[in-house]
């Protein structure tokens, strides 16, 4: 699965909702190297700055805590409805 499309998603309510492309990749490379930092200008929170922990799995947004999580979206197999 080493070539595997990763996503990442942060619980909003009872729904994991995937963030914008550009905190994904960002996210990722925090993930590689298990460290924690701001993300400047994040699309999904309205341009704001977040802070995400790889640790602990968490995004920080105007004194909220959000859990993320790194999934492989599903993927529907051929000839299957």
């Amino acid at each position: 699965m080493a070539n595997a499309r990763v996503e990442w998603v942060y619980n909003a309510g009872s729904a994991w909702t995937p963030l914008d492309q550009y905190t994904q990749v960002s996210i990722e490379a925090l993930w590689s190297r298990n460290a924690a930092s701001w993300i400047q200008s994040c699309p999904s929170f309205g341009g704001a700055s977040v802070f995400i922990d790889t640790t602990r799995l968490i995004l920080m947004w105007s004194g909220y805590a959000y859990t993320i999580a790194r999934r492989y979206p599903c993927q529907q197999r051929r000839g299957h409805r």
